[in-house]
């Protein structure tokens, strides 16, 4: 696309107007060892060029270059490290009258809290500056902590410092519910809905909790009034708030997690698709787009004779957490680490290190994962062989591109043909009729 682009094109940038301490903080000694000084300045410039609306006028890329005082390649060079990294996503778009024009979105950096809490980024700035920096750059930045144990918290909550007119609060209802929707991302679950079964409990939540509960919502999948009940015994007789350690528990006494009430129907019959995958690829694809995170890992544990442990849950609740993939795309890092590879658990290092690489990628589809896995010299499902297949051959196989310094999962055990074949057939079984409950 490099030879497309021209100082005369058109550009228009999307994102925050401004960027707190902490983000500039991080994009100063944390981002720009890894990404290079002028890679720094062109996000710095975009961030100018938007207005306090979170939209730049249409300028042009002469304006940009002279800003950042580099050429087109190495505009383009620097354009490509913040993509990768993650701070910017690039659009463009054919025009008759005026030729190709482009879109930047601008993503903020991580905190540095967060940044340090990512193994990979972390790894990548190590590597860039050295050890002994490093642990400097851990020092400066780490939260500084006192010993809680010799005071008392005496913090005041809501309802002590403010009063808060419940049928006022109530009347404005429609208005605010508006609001909500208007800002929040879509989704299949209706949260106007899950909203109205809160009120007949009393109950009103924070913006945190939301969060929080969206994570939850995504995870095990459950439909508007079933998490209303959970929230409502979760919330009883606490003081303060939600209470989501019980609330985690109360869900997973269930043992198997509801989906949401009439989840959309996912074609899998176009004939791109069926050209590209096999039956059995078709409906794991189908089934990891309307099934729960949690409801996906039991059952392939299930059929492999298993069961989830409480470390994988809270692992897939903090990746889903994190906002990087869909939940279509975190059901098929699930059945690559529990059925290709055939591992007995799922493990975090790896888990981090796939979901990393592929959202960088920016692979956001389950077509596409089993399309990268494919490209690495993996299946997805393996079909029934007579004898050994040759990509498992000793010494012929590739796995799955990491990077080198990542912790690989234990040695891996290959399933006999048959038994691929068998738990193929059944895990698809199973997860038709779990994705009709």
């Amino acid at each position: 696309m490099a030879e497309e682009l021209k100082p005369s094109t058109f550009y228009t940038v999307y994102g925050e107007p401004l960027l707190d301490q902490s983000k500039q903080d991080a994009l100063l000694y944390l981002y720009q060892p890894i990404i290079g000084s002028v890679a720094a300045s062109l996000y710095l410039t975009l961030v100018s060029d938007i207005t306090i609306e979170g939209k730049s006028p249409s300028l042009m890329h002469t304006d940009l270059l002279a800003a950042v005082d580099t050429g087109l390649m190495s505009l383009v060079k620097a354009r490509e490290q913040l993509e990768g990294i993650g701070l910017l996503e690039t659009y463009q778009k054919a025009d008759d009258e005026i030729g190709m024009s482009m879109i930047y979105h601008l993503r903020s950096p991580l905190i540095p809290e967060k940044f340090f809490q990512d193994p990979l980024m972390a790894y990548l700035l190590m590597d860039k500056v050295g050890k002994h920096r490093y642990e400097r750059l851990v020092e400066r930045f780490k939260p500084k902590m006192f010993d809680k144990n010799e005071f008392k918290n005496i913090t005041k909550r809501f309802r002590d410092v403010y009063r808060l007119d419940e049928k006022a609060f109530a009347s404005h209802s429609e208005s605010l519910e508006q609001t909500q929707e208007e800002f929040a991302e879509k989704t299949e679950f209706d949260w106007s809905l899950f909203t109205q079964q809160l009120r007949r409990f009393n109950l009103i939540l924070s913006y945190e909790e939301r969060e929080k509960l969206q994570t939850f919502q995504t995870l095990y999948g459950l439909n508007e009034l079933d998490l209303a009940e959970y929230v409502a015994k979760a919330t009883a007789g606490e003081k303060a708030g939600l209470n989501f350690n019980y609330l985690r528990q109360l869900i997973n006494k269930e043992k198997r997690p509801k989906v949401t009430a009439k989840p959309k129907e996912v074609p899998v019959d176009d004939k791109t698709t069926a050209s590209s995958f096999a039956p059995q690829e078709r409906e794991i694809i189908a089934q990891s787009k309307k099934i729960a995170p949690v409801t996906f890992l039991r059952a392939i544990k299930r059929e492999k004779g298993g069961f989830e442990t409480n470390t994988e849950v809270r692992l897939l609740e903090e990746l889903i957490g994190r906002n990087l993939l869909p939940k279509s795309v975190i059901n098929i890092i699930i059945n690559y680490i529990l059925v290709i590879q055939n591992q007995a658990v799922i493990n975090a290092n790896y888990l981090n290190a796939i979901a990393n690489d592929w959202a960088q990628k920016k692979i956001n589809t389950p077509e596409a994962a089993i399309t990268h896995v494919r490209e690495n010299n993996q299946k997805l499902v393996r079909k029934p062989q007579t004898s050994r297949p040759s990509y498992q051959k000793r010494g012929t196989g590739r796995k799955e591109a990491l990077p080198e310094h990542i912790k690989q999962p234990p040695k891996e055990t290959k399933l006999t043909p048959e038994k691929e074949a068998e738990l193929n057939r059944k895990l698809a079984e199973y997860l038709s009729k779990e994705g009709d409950d």
